[in-house]
C-alpha cells in the first residue's frame, strides 16, 4: 500500500516547470534552519586506493585508512534542482543534511553553494530504486581530507551522493541488523571514453561513507576531482558487488559510451552528471592520466619505518605456512571460497561487526603456488600495530578455487612478544 501511495504521488506531483535555482536554494536554506537532528547512528566503509589488489608476488605494505565520523541522519522535505517531485522532497535527505550529520560543515557549505549540483534523478534496476541526489567538487571543501599512499593530503575531490532502496518499499537493512552488508553495491564515477574496467573508484582515489536511515541507504562517494574531464562526460554507476563487474555495463571502445547491460542479473543503474563543459581542463586531464599510468607501473618504494612498523614486520617475517596457526588465529567471519572471475582473478569481500572490512581481488602470478599451501597476500594495521594487525591469506584448492581468510595474532604467542 505504501509503495502504491508513493507511486501515485510521484505521478501526480511531477511539476511541468522546473523551479528557478534561486528559489531552490532559498527553500534549502529555510529547511536547514527548521530541522533538528535525531540520534540514528550511521556506519562508514572505505575502499583502498587502487583497489588494494594483492597477489602472491606483491610486496607487503602498510595501509592507512582514514574515516569520517559516525553520522546521525535526519529526514526533511525540500525542493532541489532538476526534474523534482514532491515525493522525492519528502522521501530523501538532502546532500547538505548528510554532510551536516557526518560533522562536515565545510562539505555542507559546499553543497549549499552555487557550484553544487542538486538532483533527484531516479532509476529502477533489479528490484532497487536508485536516486542520484547531488554532487559537488573542489579543493579543500571537506574537513576530512584523506591521504594517499605517500601520506600526502588529497585536497581536490568530488563528492557525490546516491540513495539506494528497495523498489517495493521494503526497508534496507539497518547497520545494526544481521542482514546489513549482505547485499553490496559498487558505486563509482566513470569517464566517458575510458575503459571502466580500468578507471573507476578503485584506481582513482576512491572511498565512501554509507548510512541507512528510515529504510533508505545513502552512499557518499568520494574520488579524485574529475571535473577536468567535464568535456568528455562523467557517469555515476551503481552496480551489484564489491568491485567493478565487467558484465554490468557495456563499453563501446569506438564511441567511448557506457550503457547498462540489459541481460545483467543485478543492479546496474547509470547516470550522467550534468557538469558544465567549461570546467574541463584537457591539459590537467592528460597529466592526471599520465600520472595514473606512472603509479601503476612504478615499483613500490620502501616506507620509512618507526617502532610499530618494525614490530609488525618482525611478526610477519616469523610466519610460515607451517606455523601461522601457532602464532595467529583465523577470523571465521572472513573465511570464504573465491571463484575466478572473467579475468582469472579471485574477488573477495568481508565486513566485521565493528565496521572494519576490505575487498579486492587475488591474482595469481608465476611464483609456483602449491595446492593446499596457505600464503600471506597482504596485511593492514594502524598506529596500534600488532593490536589490530589483520593478515590476509589465501590457499589454492584442488578445484581451482581459492580459500581466503583473515588472521589476527594470538596475544600470548611467543611471536607476539
Amino acid at each position: 500500500m505504501k509503495n502504491n501511495f508513493d507511486d501515485l504521488l510521484r505521478e501526480a506531483l511531477v511539476p511541468t516547470d522546473e523551479p528557478k535555482e534561486t528559489l531552490n536554494r532559498c527553500i534549502l536554506q529555510q529547511a536547514k534552519k527548521m530541522q533538528e537532528p535525531d540520534a540514528a547512528a550511521g556506519r562508514f566503509g572505505t575502499k583502498a586506493r587502487k583497489g588494494g589488489q594483492i597477489g602472491a608476488g606483491m610486496k607487503k605494505k602498510k595501509t592507512v585508512r582514514k574515516k569520517f565520523p559516525a553520522a546521525a541522519m535526519i529526514a526533511v522535505g525540500v525542493l532541489a534542482l532538476g526534474s523534482v517531485t514532491a515525493v522525492a522532497a519528502y522521501r530523501y535527505l538532502s546532500p547538505g543534511q548528510i554532510a551536516a550529520q557526518v560533522k562536515d560543515q565545510k562539505l555542507g557549505e559546499a553543497f549549499a553553494g552555487e557550484d553544487a549540483l542538486l538532483m533527484h534523478e531516479t532509476q529502477e534496476s533489479n528490484g532497487y530504486r536508485i536516486t542520484l541526489l547531488g554532487s559537488v567538487a573542489g579543493k579543500n571543501i571537506s574537513q576530512y581530507l584523506e591521504v594517499d599512499d605517500q601520506e600526502l593530503s588529497e585536497d581536490d575531490r568530488i563528492y557525490t551522493i546516491v540513495a539506494i532502496e528497495h523498489a517495493d518499499g521494503t526497508p534496507m537493512p539497518d547497520s545494526s541488523s544481521a542482514e546489513y552488508g549482505e547485499e553490496s553495491f559498487y558505486v563509482s564515477h566513470y569517464i566517458r571514453g575510458l575503459d571502466p574496467a580500468k578507471y573507476s573508484l578503485m584506481r582513482m582515489g576512491g572511498s565512501y561513507s554509507e548510512i541507512v536511515k528510515d529504510g533508505v541507504q545513502y552512499r557518499l562517494l568520494v574520488m579524485d576531482n574529475l571535473e577536468m574531464f567535464a568535456d568528455r562526460g562523467i557517469y555515476v554507476g551503481v552496480s551489484s558487488g564489491v568491485f567493478y563487474d565487467t558484465e554490468a555495463y557495456r563499453y563501446d571502445e569506438g564511441t567511448g559510451e557506457m550503457s547498462p547491460n540489459e541481460a545483467y542479473d543485478g543492479v546496474n543503474a547509470l547516470f550522467v552528471l550534468p557538469l558544465d563543459p567549461k570546467r574541463a581542463d584537457p591539459e590537467a586531464a592528460a597529466a592526471y592520466l599520465e600520472e595514473l599510468e606512472k603509479e601503476e607501473d612504478a615499483p613500490q618504494q620502501p616506507q620509512e619505518m618507526d617502532g610499530t612498523d618494525l614490530l609488525v614486520e618482525e611478526f610477519i617475517a616469523k610466519l610460515t605456512p607451517e606455523n601461522i596457526d601457532t602464532y595467529a588465529v583465523p577470523l571465521e567471519a572472513t573465511r570464504q571460497i573465491c571463484k575466478a572471475d572473467a579475468n582469472g582473478d579471485y574477488p573477495y569481500a568481508w565486513k566485521l561487526e565493528d565496521g572494519s572490512g576490505a575487498d579486492g581481488v587475488i591474482f595469481m602470478d608465476d611464483s609456483g603456488v602449491s595446492i593446499g599451501e596457505r600464503r600471506i597476500c597482504g596485511y593492514t594495521y594502524s598506529e596500534n600495530g600488532l593490536e589490530d594487525l589483520k593478515i590476509e591469506t589465501y590457499m589454492l584448492r584442488e578445484d581451482n578455487t581459492v580459500e581466503y581468510v583473515v588472521y589476527v595474532p594470538i596475544r600470548n604467542s611467543s611471536a607476539f612478544g
